[in-house]
């Protein structure tokens, strides 16, 4: 029999097909079997389809409640016009006539209008619309028919609307508006549903289900609203009253009836008419609501659970099948006010309530969430799924806790897809429903919960499978400051804890009991399943394929558990605790592997995360912006940092739930609670107080204390009890605590409460607060009398009001109130909703020994208990909920309605970033250790197993991605030790498959492996163990060997924890099968020692080969192990190379570390084989990462390559020779390493080698690889070079010679190879590109000289003389030649000094070699190689300085050449030499030859190359050697500045003049003899004559930024600063006094030793006559007699008047100095009685000396100034007056001295001459001839001077002067017998004469 088509019968339906199936319905009314299977087979999207075909249109462009204007769904188009003159309309006109012949279409009533309507239709056959009229009658004719009530004719009636309606012979009417239409199709409705009853046949619910599908799916008609519902529920009425058949018929069309219902909402939700769009929404709002309802209906009886089993299917569907429906933004309702039907209805209809409490209607509900609100100007558009969500909500609390097993298979199946799809939405809710629900059901502990706990653990799995839904949940209910359940982690523990649990095994004979025990081999099988099973290990996702996890569940098909889970249980299969743990696992398992899924896009950005089934297309994103939950807040530092308070939050709750002061303080602790202040503390209680303990809350806010009464006062202030009944507030109080027993506390709560109260309602009728105080308590009081099980005679109204009189200060309170309040407190109990209390009393009552008795059994009473806590979980989930929605009411209604509030989305955070696994993963991960570790060590089951392993190796995945090295190595060594490799005898299957899950995780993920870090360890010795386990399965002999030898110590095992320390193999004999003796690895040397026969376990080789150590599997998995290294990143390849390494050395040093004899036992070599097979896999990695590598690896190969096992060197030296040879094939670009890296062992190997053999050999193979392989070196070479270094370190001589000859080869005949020129663009000093000769290779040329410079200086060279000369002159050699190479390039030109020194290719050439030598004269004791090196610098130097660039230069002279003479700054600090002969070998030999080079090198390049910058240097060098305390290097360094100026003055420039006067005022100031005075305990009072500012031009003034010269006080140490130093105004500014450089105490040395003073004094005197002397040679003059030098050059030319200055200045000060000295006869005669001077001091020669030298420049000063010596010098003529008034003073000084008339010396005289009375001329003859004698040269200058000016007009103003003093110069020079001075006397008296002049 064909099935009933439910589908529009408008299209290719033919009349014959319909009257078969009416006539079949008719006549068949039990053949709805095939109907039934017909509809079950049938897929709801195809249905849905053909449902939807007619009214499909295009898109539109709407706006939505949000503002959003982009492209909206496809929208519904108009109907098609309706066919006229179709066949249909027989089938009508046929059915009224079967209604005519029926018994009642005959009565008179209904025959006249069935006659009538007959009629009518037959003359509309051609095609014409009916009028409205003719519409009415025709449907009231089918209401007539429908109301006789009988079977027969409602068929035919019912038949016929279905062909009116689906034919849409009814779509258009004549002069009908759009309203009418709904009404026809409600009118319509009516009929059908009238039809139906109780006692109805089957015919007639069918064609009742007809009738209503085809109405419904009309989109004419409009069926909506209350039609459509009314449909809805006949429908249901259908189905529970039909049979099986019928039912199947019945589920289809309500399945259909949601499709289309929904459809329409997408379509047309979306309109240009909002009122259509809203209709819609209201029609989906209705029936969902109405869905809801149906399944929230309570009952056993089968009926009841079937229609709740529909609704929560329908609801599915729904939910999956048209989940944007209820996510749109375009879907939403408009509230009561918007249009004006709505309205009115709104208005008329009242505000009834359903039996579930909820208000009736669309509107109602709306309402109820979004009020009256108005936001600008516009009614609130209310989402549908803000108002379905309370009522999806609802049903599921009320169908989980369902104890019918269909019910809630139904509800979780709902579930399930609302936490898929819409959980964005149901973020409270989803909490409460986990919260109190789900958690506690799963942690319920009994019988009768076990098929609710195994459906929950199989929704749970699945559900855990999302890797989004596990990080939101983790998101916004665990780091939530506002969730009070962290429901991630309550899960994963629940999870945890079923999972660890300690269970008994299956049943005997059940398939779980098999597996579990291995009976009779049934776990192979299983064994085998696991292996092949796919995880997210061992099928890792790509970014286009799909994860091994559950995909999303679709309609049609039915939830199924995922790939990766091993379990194949059912709920209904559950019947013990074992196979919750195994569903628990399961689950566990699942949590764990989304979590890994998820972190993927963190080890690879390019993979997509698993995309939540509930995140927008992304069309539909672009939609819903105001809907977007807020990503900013997804901070994961944001949300620790909650997740840490919240965590601090529950540890004080805990503390304060034992003891509440603890609790308090650990807030404060944690810094939540900032103070204990009574008011912080009270709001911070009340914020908290649904967390806290509210029986420890009251009993802390009811103590005495003064602190507690304040800290309950400021609590209760906290509350509001304005316009609240008394005892509505009563309840307020005590739902914030349990109110404690004690009556004082009780008194204390009710004072403060009375006051509050009458505070808050001042016009409630009590006088005082007293009143309120005595009705509060004596409510509480009530409150116990009507509700304590104890009281028996309870009290009555009259009696309560009796006991209330008079207490309102003295009157009676309003009876009214009274009543109220009695009334109030009788019909509900005022007590704690949540009263942890509560549940205790419960569970002592149903645990009493009465209670057992009277109940009827065991299993009974569990289930009755189970029942009862079903229910209360029930019912507190649902107050829950609803208090939510009453929550958000208050939002709305408080002026904050919006969109986002509504919604109540705007906290939500969707799962974006990978970062948040690490915590979610931190907060669990102990209890899962824990959880996973109880089952494996237990259970055998290999799903248990397979679970388990999963769970280690997520644990494992996780811990080493987010680099958690606790988290890591806990679950790496965990799940090593269950490897059971330490003990063979207990090895089973599952601890191989452990092994392979170690190296399975390992190998799975690059980024896993990168996080293993020292975990790599513990990986790589387990695959060494299996490897050598594997080796004893074959019977390896080398195995066995390898056991005998270490088993004998157990320092070995420890040492390198390696398989083979453990066992013992015997000797397998004829007929005897072989065995291994296992015990643990680390097992005590006595109990190697006793019979292993009796002590130790044995195991045969049989045995073991069973656990399949050599499967496939297992060595496919350890292979890709070590082929999976290439996916490795840099640190994570060098962590595994590192631990394979330590591996490998463990394997070769295992059997000589038991102190077997060498070669005696070969060394395992299985992980240095697989060392060489990682380096060929890993050789296409880049530079950076293979340094690291081999930075690891050589020190392995060194270690090896000296080990004393020859098998082991050996192949050690064969490997790297071929890694060598592999990795010079390749191409090695400029500026790597590898060559050098990969060479690098040799050189190793040579230094570490005590064998000579070995050294040999090295130093062999490195000379033929560079004969062989030299073309393709690159930057090999510096480990060749290195290889000739080390050698020349070597003791050996003849391994010296070979590194030798091994570097003179790569100097002399591989520099082409080596080293090539190259022009290359680099950014200039200035910023611009410039043109460089580029040497490649440079490096190793420096490689080269650092290696020669060890045969020339290193700490053998000493003792090979010969060949430090040889590498002295193959340094030079080899610098010239490569140097010749630069300059001679084509692109070598001037450019090279507008870059970087460092740049410059001269510098980096000759640099190196240049630092060589230096290094050679500073080191080198030799005084043959010294010397050689020293003339190899300079030679360089000077044949190669016209190349060099100033920055060169500067280089050079300041880091080398002047550092050659660093001793000179303080000789007695210097630690190069042993003995002070050794350092004045070096001052005389080295240092004086260096100088001489210098001076030498500075006059062929000034000012070419050097600059004055440059002379400053060589002028302060000069300065330190001339201070210092040495006559011969004083001499030598004013003979250099000689020569310096000699060579240079006529190229000197001003700076230059200035630099080099003010140096010689530093010498003059510092080398002052202060020491005189010091000596002997005076002061030396004078201070330096200022120096007059010269009245020169502004361009000839001092240069800025010079060095300053020596000033007062300088010591060696000051004369040593550098250029750089800082100027001073004046060259001869007085500085802090510094101690002299030489060893001698400072101050008076009485009683000590004079020599060293002597020494100073001495010294400085000798070097003011050499400065003096000096300056004369320069001038042309003999200091002392004043003549003429013949052979000197003159240099007063050349020099400015502001130079003179200078040195007048310097001569001037040395002059003064002198005269007090001498004139202080004290000071003089103190030192010789000191003994610091033999005879009586004198600094008359540098008194004389001096001012002969300033007579001299002065003179010709004032002659150029006057012009007398030819002409006028302008330089000269600024400063004459200056000159003038000097010259003046000077003459009248030298006058004085040489006369002695000085006024001193006058009373000297007369003194002595009254003392003695003796003549004093006659005692001061002889003393009056030496001073005239000394002072004779400058009177002579004097009276020459005035002679050159006797032609000049000066001349008499000079005579006039000088007057006087000529006249006793006569008579001092008649009496000296002095007739040159004399003859010139008189020649100017003469001139006088002449000229007339008036002289008295």
């Amino acid at each position: 029999m064909a099935a009933v088509d439910l589908q529009p019968a408008g299209e290719g339906h033919l009349a014959e097909k319909a009257s078969m199936e009416t006539q079949s319905i008719q006549k068949t009314p039990t053949s709805t079997e095939s109907i039934s299977s017909s509809m079950l087979t049938t897929d709801p999207q195809r249905l849905l389809i053909h449902a939807l075909r007619p009214y499909r249109g295009s898109a539109g462009k709407v706006t939505a409640p949000n503002g959003d204007t982009r492209n909206a769904p496809p929208a519904a188009s108009d109907p098609p016009e309706p066919t006229q003159g179709l066949p249909g309309l027989v089938f009508v006109i046929g059915a009224i006539e079967r209604l005519q012949a029926t018994r009642e279409g005959r009565r008179r009533e209904l025959a006249a209008s069935l006659e009538r309507v007959q009629q009518m239709l037959r003359a509309k056959a051609r095609g014409q619309p009916l009028a409205r009229g003719e519409a009415e009658d025709v449907v009231m004719v089918l209401a007539q028919a429908c109301g006789t009530r009988s079977s027969a004719v409602a068929v035919v009636a019912l038949d016929c609307v279905e062909k009116l309606v689906s034919f849409r012979y009814l779509d258009q009417i004549t002069g009908a508006e759009p309203s009418y239409y709904e009404e026809v199709g409600a009118r319509l409705v009516r009929v059908a549903t009238g039809c139906f009853s109780e006692g109805a046949g089957e015919a007639v619910q069918v064609q009742v289900v007809k009738a209503l599908f085809a109405l419904v799916s009309s989109a004419r008609l409009g069926v909506r609203g209350a039609a459509m519902l009314e449909a809805v529920r006949t429908a249901f009425g259908v189905f529970t009253a039909a049979g099986l058949g019928t039912q199947t018929i019945v589920e289809g069309t309500l399945t259909q009836m949601v499709h289309l219902v929904l459809a329409r909402v997408a379509t047309e939700s979306d309109s240009e008419d909002e009122a259509v769009g809203d209709a819609r929404a209201r029609d989906a709002f209705a029936l969902v609501r109405a869905l809801c309802k149906l399944a929230m209906r309570d009952g056993a009886d089968p009926r009841a659970v079937r229609t709740r089993c529909l609704a929560l299917a329908l609801v599915r569907v729904a939910l999956a099948e048209h989940t944007r429906v209820f996510t749109s933004a375009y879907v939403y309702l408009r509230a009561p006010g918007t249009h004006t039907e709505t309205a009115a209805a709104a208005a008329a209809a009242p505000a009834a309530t359903d039996e579930f409490g909820d208000v009736e209607g669309p509107d109602a509900a709306i309402t109820e969430l979004a009020g009256d609100v108005q936001a600008d100007g516009a009614a609130v558009a209310v989402p549908l799924i803000a108002v379905v969500r309370q009522y999806l909500s609802l049903a599921l609390s009320r169908s989980l806790t369902s104890p019918t097993a269909a019910v809630q298979d139904a509800g979780l199946a709902v579930l399930e897809l609302a936490m898929r799809h819409v959980r964005m939405h149901l973020r409270r809710e989803a909490e409460v429903l986990f919260g109190e629900i789900v958690i506690p059901l799963l942690e319920t502990r009994n019988a009768a919960s076990l098929h609710q706990r195994a459906r929950m653990l199989q929704t749970l799995a699945r559900l855990l499978t999302l890797p989004a839904l596990v990080v939101e949940l983790f998101l916004n209910h665990d780091c939530s400051e506002e969730s009070h359940v962290n429901v991630f982690q309550r899960l994963a523990e629940v999870l945890c804890k079923l999972s660890g649990a300690t269970v008994a095994l299956p049943p005997r004979g059940s398939p779980q009991h098999a597996l579990a025990a291995d009976v009779d081999g049934a776990a192979e099988a299983a064994w085998r399943a696991v292996q092949q099973r796919q995880t997210v290990f061992n099928a890792p996702p790509e970014p286009d394929t799909q994860s091994p996890l559950q995909p999303p569940l679709t309609a049609g098909t039915e939830p199924r558990l995922s790939s990766a889970t091993p379990t194949t249980l059912s709920g209904s299969d559950i019947s013990d605790e074992y196979g919750i743990r195994q569903l628990a696992l399961d689950g566990l398992s699942a949590l764990l592997q989304s979590m890994v899924v998820w972190s993927d896009k963190l080890a690879d950005p390019e993979i997509e995360a698993p995309v939540s089934p509930q995140t927008p297309q992304p069309e539909e994103a672009e939609r819903a912006v105001s809907a977007e939950p807020r990503d900013a807040g997804d901070d994961p530092h944001e949300l620790l940092s909650i997740k840490t308070r919240k965590a601090q939050l529950e540890a004080g709750c805990r503390q304060f739930a034992w003891k509440p002061r603890r609790g308090i303080d650990a807030w404060r602790a944690a810094g939540l609670l900032a103070s204990n202040d009574p008011l912080e503390v009270a709001r911070f209680l009340y914020a908290h107080r649904g967390s806290i303990d509210k029986v420890q809350l009251g009993e802390y806010l009811g103590e005495g204390d003064a602190h507690n009464v304040a800290v309950m006062h400021a609590f209760i202030d906290c509350m509001d009890f304005s316009g609240l009944g008394f005892v509505a507030a009563l309840r307020l109080l005590l739902q914030a605590f349990r109110l404690p027993g004690e009556g004082q506390k009780i008194d204390r709560f009710m004072l403060k409460f009375a006051e509050r109260f009458v505070m808050g309602n001042p016009d409630a009728g009590f006088a005082n607060a007293d009143a309120a105080y005595v009705l509060a308590y004596s409510t509480i009081m009530l409150n116990t009398d009507q509700h304590s099980p104890q009281v028996r005679h309870r009290m009555s109204r009259a009696e309560f009001i009796s006991n209330n009189r008079g207490i309102n200060d003295g009157q009676d309170l309003d009876r009214q109130m009274l009543e109220t309040v009695f009334d109030q407190v009788a019909g509900e109990e005022i007590k704690l909703k949540d009263d942890p209390l509560q549940g205790r009393v419960q569970d002592a009552r149903t645990s009493s020994g009465l209670f057992v008795l009277w109940g009827n059994s065991t299993a009974n009473r569990i289930r009755e208990q189970h029942a009862h806590a079903s229910a209360e979980m029930a019912a507190k989930s649902e107050q829950s909920i609803r208090s939510m929605t009453q929550r958000r009411r208050r939002m709305s209604g408080a002026g904050e309605a919006s969109w986002a509030v509504l919604l109540d989305t705007a906290d939500y955070l969707r799962a974006t970033r990978p970062d948040h696994i690490a915590p979610m993963f931190g907060a669990v991960w102990t209890a899962v250790l824990a959880a996973l570790s109880t089952p494996m060590q237990t259970s055998a089951d290999p799903h248990v197993v397979a679970a388990c392993l999963v769970g280690f190796q997520s644990g494992i995945a996780l811990a080493c991605r987010f680099r958690m090295p606790l988290e890591r190595a806990t679950f790496v060594t965990t799940l090593r030790n269950f490897t059971q490799l330490q003990n063979l005898a207990e090895m089973r299957r599952k601890h191989v498959e452990a092994i392979r899950a170690l190296v399975e995780v390992a190998a799975s993920r690059a980024d896993v492996g990168d996080g293993l870090a020292d975990n790599w360890l513990d990986v790589l010795q387990c695959v060494s163990q299996l490897e050598q386990l594997q080796l004893l399965t074959q019977g390896s002999e080398q195995a066995a060997l390898l056991r005998r030898t270490s088993t004998s110590t157990d320092a070995a095992a420890a040492q390198s924890n390696i398989f083979s320390s453990v066992l013992s193999v015997s000797a397998p004999t004829t007929g005897e099968q072989q065995s291994i003796s296992a015990r643990a690895f680390f097992g005590s040397p006595a109990t190697t020692r006793r019979s292993s026969a009796t002590l130790v376990p044995t195991v045969s080789v049989a045995e073991l080969a069973k656990l399949e150590t050599n499967s496939q599997v297992l060595v496919v998995t350890v292979d890709r192990l070590f082929t999976a290294s290439v996916r490795l990143s840099g640190s994570g390849i060098v962590d595994f190379v590192r631990a394979l390494s330590q591996v490998a050395w463990g394997e070769i040093t295992t059997a000589f570390a038991a102190g077997q004899a060498v070669g005696s036992v070969p060394s395992r070599l299985f992980s240095l084989t697989k060392i060489v097979e990682i380096a060929y896999y890993n050789m296409e990695r880049i530079r950076v990462e293979w340094s690291q590598i081999w930075a690891i690896l050589g020190p392995l190969f060194d270690r090896v390559g000296g080990y004393a096992d020859t098998r082991a060197a050996v192949f050690a030296l064969d490997s790297l020779r071929q890694l060598s040879t592999k990795f010079l094939e390749k191409e090695e670009l400029p500026h790597f390493a590898f060559q050098k890296e990969f060479l690098r062992p040799f050189a190793d190997i040579l230094e570490g080698a005590a064998d000579l053999r070995v050294k040999d050999m090295a130093l062999r193979c490195v000379y033929q690889l560079v004969q062989a392989a030299s073309a393709h070196i690159r930057s090999g070479w510096r480990a060749v070079l290195n290889v000739a270094q080390i050698a020349a370190r070597d003791t050996h001589d003849q391994v010296a010679e070979m590194g030798f000859h091994i570097a003179r080869e790569c100097a002399q005949h591989h520099g082409a190879h080596m080293w090539t020129l190259a022009l290359v663009q680099i950014a200039g000093e200035d910023g611009k590109q410039a043109s460089v000769v580029a040497v490649t290779g440079l490096e190793y040329f420096h490689e080269l000289i650092t290696c020669l410079d060890e045969f020339a200086v290193g700490a053998a060279a000493a003792a090979r003389p010969r060949l430090a000369l040889g590498a002295i002159d193959t340094m030079y050699r080899a610098a010239v030649a490569l140097g010749a190479q630069v300059i001679g390039h084509a692109g070598f030109d001037a450019c090279a000094a507008v870059v970087a020194l460092d740049d410059q290719p001269l510098y980096r050439v000759w640099m190196p070699v240049l630092r060589a030598l230096h290094a050679a004269v500073m080191h080198t004791e030799d005084l043959e190689v010294r010397t050689r090196a020293l003339d190899a610098f300079f030679r360089l130097v000077m044949t190669q300085g016209r190349h060099f660039s100033p920055g060169l230069w500067a280089h050079v002279l300041r880091t080398l050449v002047f550092p050659m003479f660093a001793d000179l700054r303080d000789p007695s600090v210097s630690r190069r030499f042993a003995t002070v002969d050794d350092l004045e070998l070096w001052f005389s030999t080295t240092l004086i030859k260096a100088l001489r080079h210098v001076i030498a090198v500075y006059s062929a390049y000034y000012p070419e190359q050097l600059s004055n910058a440059m002379m400053t240097e060589v002028l302060e060098l000069l300065v330190l050697c001339i201070a210092q305390p040495s006559e011969v290097l004083g001499k030598v360094g004013t003979s250099c500045l000689q020569d310096m100026v000699r060579s240079n003055y006529a190229k000197w420039d001003a700076e230059a003049w200035t630099l080099v006067c003010e140096t010689l005022a530093r010498l003059f100031n510092w080398s002052q003899p202060r020491e005189l005075f010091t000596v002997a305990g005076a002061e030396y009072e004078g201070t330096p004559l200022p120096v007059l500012a010269p009245r020169v031009k502004s361009s000839e003034a001092n240069a800025s930024n010079r060095p300053s010269p020596l000033r007062t006080g300088d010591s060696a140490a000051s004369l040593l600063s550098s250029a750089e130093a800082t100027p001073s105004p004046s060259p001869m500014a007085p500085e802090l006094p510094l101690s002299f450089a030489l060893p001698h105490a400072s101050g008076p040395l009485a009683g000590s030793d004079s020599k060293p003073d002597y020494v100073c004094i001495t010294l400085k005197c000798m070097l003011q006559l050499l400065l003096i002397q000096t300056i004369g040679e320069l001038f042309g003059v003999d200091v002392e007699t004043g003549s003429a030098l013949s052979s000197s050059v003159d240099l007063y030319a050349h020099m400015s008047a502001h130079h003179l200055f200078i040195l007048l200045d310097c001569l001037d000060q040395s002059r003064t100095f002198a005269y007090r000295f001498n004139e202080n006869r004290k000071v003089r005669k103190r030192l010789v009685e000191m003994g610091v001077m033999p005879t009586m001091p004198s600094l008359l020669r540098q008194e004389t000396g001096s001012v002969l030298m300033e007579l001299h420049i002065l003179q010709r000063m004032h002659l150029d100034a006057l012009g007398v010596s030819g002409k006028v010098v302008a330089d000269r003529e600024t400063v004459v007056e200056e000159v003038d008034d000097r010259l003046s003073l000077l003459v009248r000084s030298v006058t004085t001295q040489y006369l002695g008339y000085t006024e001193k010396e006058k009373r000297r005289l007369r003194a002595v001459s009254k003392a003695n009375r003796l003549d004093p001329l006659s005692t001061e003859a002889k003393k009056r001839s030496v001073v005239t004698a000394a002072w004779r040269a400058s009177v002579v200058a004097i009276l020459e001077y005035v002679l050159e000016l006797k032609a000049h007009s000066v001349f008499g103003v000079v005579v006039s002067r000088l007057w006087q003093d000529l006249v006793e110069i006569i008579g001092v020079a008649v009496d000296a017998d002095d007739r040159d001075i004399v003859g010139k006397v008189q020649l100017i008296l003469a001139a006088a004469g002449e000229h007339k002049l008036k002289l008295c």
